[in-house]
This record gives structure tokens, C-alpha cells and sequence, in this order.
């Protein structure tokens, strides 16, 4: 239990002139007053012990109740280096001092000397770390090697691994006013994998693509616990993490922060008052804002609807309204204004679309019998397609419907073998083809029916097997074929002002490589991605959902083992959109586990827009 105040003696009304004969008194009342004494004498030793706080040993967790909030059962207290501590035993406990939960440092700056505890900055990235070797001494440093480490940066957003050579950390541990404190701590706040997978999960905070038209989710981690809603409006006024600087556009000006908090009534409204110097904001960039904000905050379930002021001056809300529903802004939504259940197959080289749940020939040019695709892509807003043909060695476009103008398909890209095209949600279709030497990645612009090749580091030259494009534009994945097996690989896009893509950034791993072939991928939401591996090719299958950020820890994801010849996988970044294998003659609901037939000439693939 938390230590308590003792009270102080009671004042009586004994002058000191009347004290020696009230001790005088005292022989006279013992026999009386004995059993009352015994029984003050066992309450004060059961409440002493339960009070007393221990002097050694592991942080425990704090079970006391606090005069201001009450406290929970996960609360970790951290506590203070003790007297006499060696190096190694600041160096260790000024890491336990680190997993104080709800997070604060400032008993862990009590390891370290004031001007280093002066200078200490825990708030610039997060290092997890799996598991860490007994502390070394060799002079005045102590070492902590750690087995295994990943790294979030100071948005807490996922950086990946640590390096094998920076998995040790050498601590200089020096004297100072007699005890033995650390000069030199790693700029990080440095936590073991299981604290951070019980306390911490991954959202997304939402900025704007650089033509404001769609929003693009940006996965951070952030604490878990009440203050939900606080973290993740603070972390969207932070502004986008290091890796998303130049791909998205934040409509919230600069300078400003969260009052106190960020409370949430009973009715689900979260008060956001914001404080801070910031321009007028108009009222389409109120709009902006608000989407921004609704979007981050539905991810908090105790979240309904919003209300915004600057320096107490109300934020507009339109038509009036007193509070602005988490769901208000859906037309900016990351997966598109597109349908995105509606299904598209291919049979017998033809495209079919659903309708009512039955596949029909779609009316469009690649409909028609003889249409010859291998493969086939439709654009998120459902009118316009993208075909393979000639054995994968010609892509044409095409619209999906029947046209008065009844124009044919234009030949966009030819000549190649190419994989299935990818369309973001300007209308920009991606094609990968596959080369020997290497792959090039194609980009074509629809209405100029122009293509050139754009370079992506880690998919161009490789032997890149499969391309993604988010609905967004701003993030490519690849699978890319190596001497240890299939790798997922990502890249981000920049887009300039006016909607070009400018050049594509350095990759990073998504999954490591792994001996099973994958056969297909698709979003399964706008920040994760179904993988189908063929374990036994023709007998069994698995499919796996990862982040398309690469993250590993604190992640919910799905594995499914599929069994029988699966052609491919369907998903949609839409919400609440069935996951699919594909079969010759039926699909089947991964999650339902519902078998859907697909008609007497089976289907070659069957996928969602996008």
C-alpha cells in the first residue's frame, strides 16, 4: 500500500506546569487501560506493515488508492535508486524505472547525473526491446546487451529492427555527491516487448493525401487507458510522423495543443480545446479539420461525436450542429468513395461482375466472349478496367459498362509480361512487369493513356513477383522473389500539389522472407494486408494479415489455413468487407465460413476494385 501521512500527536490541554502529574497518574490507570493499549499496539504494527514500501528488489505495482483519481491494478510505481547502489544496480534500476505505468520518467532521471538528467530526451524514440543479457562492468561503463530490439520513432511510429551492432547499450557510470549515476543514457525510453504489448496499441492518425481529396491513415502507437482520446488528438497536432513528412498535409495549424485533456461525456461528445497562437481558419479548412479529427477519434470507442474550439472560441460546425458525428466525414474516408463489396471475376477470359450476389458477364467490351484476359483490375469508382491479355503480354483499358460511344479498348502498355494492374483512387493504374533482369514498374495516366516507368527502390530490378497500390496513392507493396524466399516489401509515394507522383522512397520490410511461395495479396484494410502462401501448393494455403508498416508488436492479426487448390485471395480496405478464397468453382467466406458457388464455367480470379 502507498505510504500515508502519519498524524500528528494530539494536542491535549496539559499546561507543561501540569505534566509531571500527569505522569504521576499514569501507574494508577495501566490496569484499566492494558487491554485498550495491546489492541492499539496490534493495529498500528498491521498498519505499519501494510503501509511500509520495500527497499529492494523488482518495481512492483501500486494497489493503493491515490486522494485524486483512483488507481488501477496495471499502475507500476517506479522507485528511486537506493543508497549505496552499485553501477550495475543503477544501470538496472534505472531500467525497470522506465516501465513506470501510467509513463513517467522522473524517477528514472534520479539514475542520472543532473546534467545528463538535464539533457535526457526518452521522448525521441521508443526502443522495445525482446529480451536483455545480465549487465557487464569494464571500468567505468556498464553494458546491457539486449537479444533482440525494435524502434519506434518519436511519433510512435514503426521504425523496424535495431541493428544487430546497436543492440548494446554502454552506459558511463560515474560519481556523483557520493553515489553512483549514469552520464550518458540513450536518448530513448527503453521498455521490455511484454510491458509495451500489454499497454500500448497501434491506431492511425489521419492526414490528407496533397490533393485533400482522401485521407491517409498514419499508424502510430499511443498508450492504452482513458487518456485514449487525448493521445491520439495530441499525436494528430504533433503533426505526421518522420517517414510521412512530404507523402500527406495536415489542415491543423501549427502551434497548437490540447488543453488539460481531452473529455469525453456520457453522451460520447469529446470536448477538444485546443490552446495556442494559430491563424483564422476558414471554413473550408474547418471542414478539413474536422474530418481529420473524426476520423482519428472513432477509433476510441467511448467517442461519438466531437466538439472543437481555439482559445475558447467555438470551431464552426455545419449547419449549426452542437456536436460533429465521429462518421460526418466519410467522403474523405482512406478506402475511397468507391464501392467497395462489389466483386469482379474472370471466367473463361471474360469479366463478370456481381449482381445479386450471382456473377454475369459484365456489359463493357471485356465482357463479350473471345475478350481473352489473363487478369484484370477495376478502378475504385467501378466504371473503368484494366486488362491483361495476349498470355500477359498486353494491357489495355476499357470501360466496364457498355458505352454509347461503343469505343474499343485502348492499348496502354505491350510487348512485356505483365502482372496484375493496381489502381489507386485518382485514377492512376500500376503495372508491374516482369523482366529477367529485372522489373520495371509502369505508371500510366488514364487520360493521356501515357505510361512511364517509375523507379521503386527494392521492387525495380528485382525479381518482383506481385504489386499493391494503396486507394490513398501514397503506399506501394511489393513481393519480391529471393534466395531465402518470398518478401513483402513497401515503399511511400510522394505527390506533389498538382497529383504527380514524384519519385518513390526507400524501401522496408514488410515481412521477411519466407520459404513458401505467396501466390496473391490485397488490402484488407487500409493499413493492413492479406498475404496467400502456398504451404503445400494444390493441397493447402494460409493466409496472414500484416501491417503494411511492417510493425510486429501488439498487432491483432488474422491466420487462416485454407485447405484444397485456392487460386487466389479477395479483400477490400473498405469496412466490414468479406475476406475470400478463391476456388475453380465456389469462394469461400474466411470469416463466415460461408461457401458462395461461382457458376458452371468457374472462375480463373475473382477479386474487389481497386
Amino acid at each position: 500500500m502507498p505510504r500515508r501521512a502519519r498524524p500528528a500527536p494530539p494536542r491535549g490541554p496539559l499546561a507543561p506546569s501540569s505534566l509531571p502529574g500527569a505522569v504521576a497518574a499514569v501507574p494508577s490507570l495501566l490496569p484499566s487501560l492494558l487491554p485498550s493499549l495491546l489492541l492499539a499496539l496490534v493495529l498500528s504494527l498491521l498498519l505499519t506493515a501494510c503501509v511500509s514500501l520495500p527497499t529492494s528488489g523488482p518495481v512492483v505495482e501500486g494497489r493503493g488508492t491515490d486522494p485524486d483519481q483512483t488507481r488501477r491494478a496495471s499502475d507500476i510505481d517506479a522507485r528511486p535508486p537506493a543508497p549505496g547502489a552499485s553501477r550495475s544496480e543503477v544501470v538496472a534500476g534505472f531500467l525497470d524505472a522506465m516501465t513506470a505505468w501510467p509513463v513517467q520518467t522522473n524517477v528514472a532521471k534520479e539514475y542520472l547525473t543532473e546534467e545528463a538528467a538535464a539533457g535526457w530526451d526518452p521522448g525521441q524514440e521508443t526502443i522495445i526491446y525482446g529480451d536483455s543479457l545480465p549487465v557487464r562492468e569494464s571500468g567505468g561503463t556498464v553494458s546491457v546487451q539486449l537479444s533482440s530490439a525494435d524502434r519506434l520513432d518519436e511519433a510512435g511510429a514503426w521504425r523496424g529492427a535495431v541493428p544487430p551492432d546497436a543492440l548494446t547499450l554502454d552506459l558511463r557510470v560515474t560519481v556523483e555527491d557520493g553515489e553512483y549515476r549514469i552520464a550518458d543514457p540513450p536518448d530513448a525510453l527503453v521498455v521490455p516487448a511484454s510491458w509495451f504489448r500489454q499497454r500500448y496499441r497501434q491506431v492511425s492518425l489521419y492526414y490528407f493525401d496533397q490533393l485533400a481529396k482522401i485521407l491517409v491513415p498514419e499508424p502510430v502507437f499511443v498508450p492504452e487507458g482513458d487518456q485514449l482520446a487525448t493521445s491520439l488528438v495530441s499525436g494528430l497536432l504533433a503533426g505526421p510522423p518522420p517517414l510521412a513528412r512530404g507523402v500527406v498535409h495536415s489542415f491543423l495549424p501549427t502551434g497548437l495543443s490540447v488543453g488539460l485533456s481531452v473529455p469525453v461525456d456520457d453522451e460520447g461528445v469529446a470536448d477538444i480545446s485546443l490552446v495556442g497562437e494559430a491563424p483564422t481558419v476558414t471554413a473550408d479548412q474547418a471542414e478539413l479539420m474536422l474530418a481529420q479529427l473524426a476520423w482519428t477519434l472513432r477509433q476510441d470507442p467511448s467517442v461519438t461525436a466531437l466538439r472543437v474550439s481555439i482559445d475558447g472560441t467555438d470551431l464552426p460546425l455545419p449547419g449549426g450542429a452542437s456536436a460533429y458525428p465521429v462518421d460526418a466525414a466519410d467522403a474523405f474516408g482512406p478506402a475511397g468513395p468507391g464501392g467497395g463489396r462489389l466483386l469482379y471475376g474472370l471466367s473463361q477470359g471474360r469479366l463478370l461482375w456481381a449482381n445479386d450476389d450471382d456473377l454475369q458477364p459484365a456489359t463493357g467490351p471485356f465482357g463479350e466472349e473471345g475478350a481473352g484476359l489473363v487478369a484484370a483490375a477495376v478502378h475504385p469508382d467501378n466504371e473503368v478496367v484494366a486488362g491483361v491479355d495476349l498470355d500477359g503480354r498486353r494491357v489495355r483499358v476499357t470501360s466496364v459498362r457498355r458505352t454509347e460511344s461503343g469505343a474499343p479498348p485502348a492499348t496502354v502498355l505491350s510487348g512485356g509480361t505483365y502482372a496484375r494492374p493496381t489502381w489507386d483512387n485518382h485514377g492512376r493504374l500500376w503495372v508491374l512487369e516482369r523482366r529477367r533482369t529485372g522489373a520495371v514498374v509502369w505508371l500510366v495516366d488514364t487520360a493521356t493513356l501515357r505510361a512511364r516507368a517509375v523507379s521503386v527502390p527494392g521492387i525495380t530490378g528485382a525479381q518482383a513477383r506481385h504489386l499493391l497500390v494503396s486507394r490513398d496513392g501514397t503506399r506501394l507493396v511489393g513481393v519480391v522473389h529471393t534466395r531465402d524466399g518470398d518478401e513483402v516489401v513497401g515503399a511511400r509515394v510522394l505527390i506533389g500539389r498538382r497529383g504527380q507522383v514524384q519519385r518513390v522512397r526507400r524501401p522496408y520490410v514488410v515481412r521477411p522472407a519466407e520459404a513458401s511461395a505467396i501466390t496473391d495479396l490485397a488490402w484488407t484494410s487500409p493499413t493492413r494486408i492479406g498475404l496467400l502462401t502456398a504451404t503445400a501448393p494444390g493441397n493447402l494455403y494460409e493466409v496472414d494479415v500484416v501491417a503494411a508498416d511492417g510493425a510486429t508488436l501488439s498487432i491483432d492479426a488474422l491466420s487462416t489455413i485454407v485447405t484444397g487448390e485456392v487460386l487466389g485471395f479477395a479483400a477490400s480496405p473498405v469496412e466490414d468487407a468479406p475476406m475470400l478464397a478463391v476456388y475453380a468453382g465456389h469462394y469461400l467466406d474466411l470469416v463466415r465460413q460461408e461457401t458462395h458457388e461461382a457458376g458452371a464455367e468457374g472462375l480463373s480470379q475473382l477479386d474487389y476494385a481497386g
